[in-house]
């Protein structure tokens, strides 16, 4: 065993401790196995369960890079099957070797060394000579040196891409929670400047209303008044009601704490029941008009879907002039749920309308009209609990339909079931 042989080896270990990939690896293999042995072609082969993959080479002409073999008919699957390695002076005498494959090659004489032999071997390497040829026992040790090194190297680099990649995983957790943290920073400060003028609105409304009703009896003309400043009390107060729901809504849905009950009910008692709700809220000569098609029963989450109405209803109306129409339509067929809610309102403008289920976002004509832009983004966080969407069509002071719909669940996947509400 040579000093010069037993440097060249040292060199591929050292530089073997620094390889990252397996690219690298094969390349500082191939060209080693060459050098420690003088042969005249190098061979990297990798198992992949019954099959030989001859992953890279390097020769004086083509061998079989790229190609796969059965592990029982080739010889690298040989050495890996018996886990020692083989030598063998000329490949046209030896049984073990699949004549057809090698006589398009130079190759005369060949050694085969497995990688990792004290276990389940994961590859081979293999050194060719153009003439036959029976290399030193230093040699074939060296070679087994080599692919022993080359096993322990893959299991390391197995094991740093691991961590790298837990380390990456982590980041990306990191960077997401940054994220979210600055988004909810985001909309704190939003909140914060949107609710400063929106509560000191109708906060000045009722303390200016309650100011004058002290101002008044309750006869003659001054009973007028009064009705009317109560009105306006009770109108300021639903707002400041309704707008501490949205947050309370978007808090419970961004912190994952929505429960979803599921239950049999009839459409159309619930959506009259909405109506009736409703009507107090509606502007002078508003009207709701409902029409019904399909079955009359669905399995849904009943207050999910009653919060999404009140929301859509709610802006029909607020986005609407007095004496509108605001219909609603809903249908049941095959077990899903469609519901439809059309105004003839002010509309979305066409390049306000790819954010208008945003977070806290106002198209530029409901300026002057209360709001705080989370109504839709939270209609659309709870159809999504839902496994539910919604769509809408809209033109700029022409209305809005917005449709909803969403399956009955798969009893499999309902949670929590109530069995109060049974059909009648």
């Amino acid at each position: 065993m040579n000093k010069q042989t037993v440097q060249c080896l040292v060199q591929a270990v050292q530089k073997l401790s620094l390889s990252r990939d397996i690219e690298t690896v094969m390349f500082i293999v191939r060209t080693t196995a060459r050098k420690i042995s003088g042969a005249d072609g190098a061979t990297f082969v990798l198992r992949e369960n019954d099959k030989c993959y001859y992953a890279d080479e390097d020769a004086i002409s083509p061998l079989w890079k790229g190609q796969r073999f059965s592990i029982h008919s080739c010889i690298s699957g040989w050495a890996m099957l018996h886990k020692q390695s083989v030598v063998i002076k000329d490949v046209y005498n030896d049984s073990r070797i699949p004549i057809n494959i090698y006589r398009r090659t130079f190759v005369k004489s060949l050694v085969m060394v497995p990688i990792r032999s004290i276990d389940d071997p994961i590859g081979a390497i293999g050194t060719y000579w153009a003439h036959e040829h029976v290399p030193t026992e230093d040699q074939v040790i060296l070679l087994q040196s080599l692919a022993d090194i080359t096993a322990v190297t893959l299991e390391n680099i197995k094991v740093y891409n691991e961590l790298e990649e837990r380390v990456k995983e982590r980041t990306r957790e990191l960077i997401d929670s940054l994220n979210r943290e600055k988004e909810m920073s985001a909309m704190r400060r939003h909140f914060f400047s949107m609710a400063s003028h929106e509560f000191k609105t109708p906060l000045t409304n009722i303390l200016t209303s309650t100011a004058l009703l002290e101002s008044y009896n309750n006869e003659g003309k001054n009973a007028d008044k009064r009705a009317k400043h109560i009105n306006r009390i009770i109108s300021s107060s639903q707002h400041l009601v309704d707008m501490v729901n949205d947050f309370l809504a978007a808090e419970k849905i961004e912190q994952g704490k929505t429960d979803i009950i599921f239950e049999w009910f009839n459409v159309k008692s619930f959506i009259k029941a909405i109506m009736d709700q409703t009507e107090s809220c509606l502007k002078k000569g508003q009207n709701l008009v409902y029409a019904h098609h399909g079955d009359s029963h669905i399995l849904q989450d009943k207050n999910i879907l009653r919060i999404v109405l009140l929301n859509l209803l709610s802006n029909a109306s607020k986005y609407s002039d007095e004496n509108k129409t605001i219909e609603i339509h809903t249908e049941i067929n095959a077990g899903k749920l469609t519901i439809k809610v059309k105004d003839a309102g002010i509309g979305i403008p066409k390049e306000d309308q790819p954010y208008i289920f945003n977070n806290f976002f106002r198209a530029k004509n409901t300026t002057g009209i209360q709001g705080t832009g989370l109504g839709l983004h939270i209609v659309k966080s709870y159809l999504e609990l839902l496994n539910g969407s919604i769509q809408f069509k809209s033109r700029h002071k022409q209305g809005t339909t917005f449709t909803v719909t969403c399956a009955c669940p798969k009893l499999k996947n309902i949670v929590n079931f109530s069995s109060s509400s049974l059909l009648t």
